[in-house]
């Protein structure tokens, strides 16, 4: 794997500001539930045209990783645009959420019949708007024996339906995703030293720290063994590493399979270009 040539392109609305020709700097948070999801973009010294062009639910997307492997780690539209001065520099701030205008504003009327599944449901939705439903698995396949009834924004029935299946959903330009919370369905991605690896750090949950004052006390210390072991990852900026990513893990302080929960990518001067993220044992 190459990591060599940085790639940040920012694309709002028809303009593409590139890193080759502009400072460009970005902060992208990412959640399980993508709907807390943030952008952070930093533009310098733009030119009194281009900040003309700049609007409030402009498309906004984030092209970012190295020449030979980088990828769209953030589509949204944009929320707030504000310019500030740092001595000799004009910084033009804008945050971005994954607020799908199809996903906020597409319409769901229909009345489904007694007895159907929650399943089903998904499917004929999907048939209903632009998305693909990509139902990886479900917890429960509710019933609903006396019919469902949806009149509202797809980003209201979309959380529904999650929580009837016990899933979880994320949202792309083009597809809905239902999964289990605390499972991974992607291939299993080596990171190592070679590939990019910076750090990693054993979190301290409270069964950890309750463990740690109270040695003596069993049942807290059985409770705390049960749990999957977390850790905090810091790695170069490889946009393969998202949501729901499946990792092998290569290092001193531990080896094996973990899952991506959370992930900070910064791209910040000249030398910040990592992705920092939260993840557990699988």
């Amino acid at each position: 794997m190459k990591l060599w040539k940085q790639v940040r392109l920012i694309t709002i609305g028809d303009i593409v500001f590139d890193y080759d020709e502009l400072d460009v700097e970005f902060e992208v948070k990412c959640t399980d539930d993508n709907k807390s999801d943030l952008a952070t973009i930093k533009l310098y010294n733009l030119s009194d045209t281009t900040l003309q062009k700049l609007k409030l639910n402009q498309d906004v997307s984030i092209d970012a990783g190295y020449r030979d492997i980088h990828g769209v780690i953030f589509n949204g539209i944009v929320e707030s645009i504000s310019t500030s001065r740092d001595e000799n520099d004009f910084i033009t701030t804008i945050e971005a959420t994954p607020n799908n205008r199809a996903y906020a504003n597409t319409i769901i009327n229909r009345q489904f019949k007694a007895g159907i599944k929650a399943s089903e449901v998904i499917k004929q939705i999907g048939t209903m708007c632009n998305f693909t439903m990509d139902i990886k698995e479900l917890a429960k396949d509710t019933v609903y024996q006396n019919g469902k009834v949806f009149s509202g924004r797809l980003s209201n029935v979309i959380p529904i339906l999650a929580r009837d299946t016990g899933t979880i959903c994320r949202f792309t330009n083009t597809t809905i995703e239902f999964k289990l919370p605390n499972k991974a369905y992607s291939s299993v991605l080596h990171l190592g030293g070679e590939q990019g690896l910076i750090r990693i750090d054993k979190k301290m949950d409270k069964a950890d720290i309750k463990e740690k004052d109270n040695k003596k006390a069993k049942k807290d210390n059985s409770k705390a063994t049960s749990n999957k072991a977390k850790f905090d990852i810091e790695c170069l900026l490889i946009p393969l590493i998202k949501i729901g990513q499946l990792l092998e893990i290569e290092s001193t302080l531990f080896k094996g399979q973990v899952v991506v929960k959370e992930c900070n990518f910064v791209a910040s001067g000249l030398e910040s270009f990592t992705v920092t993220a939260s993840v557990e044992v699988v």
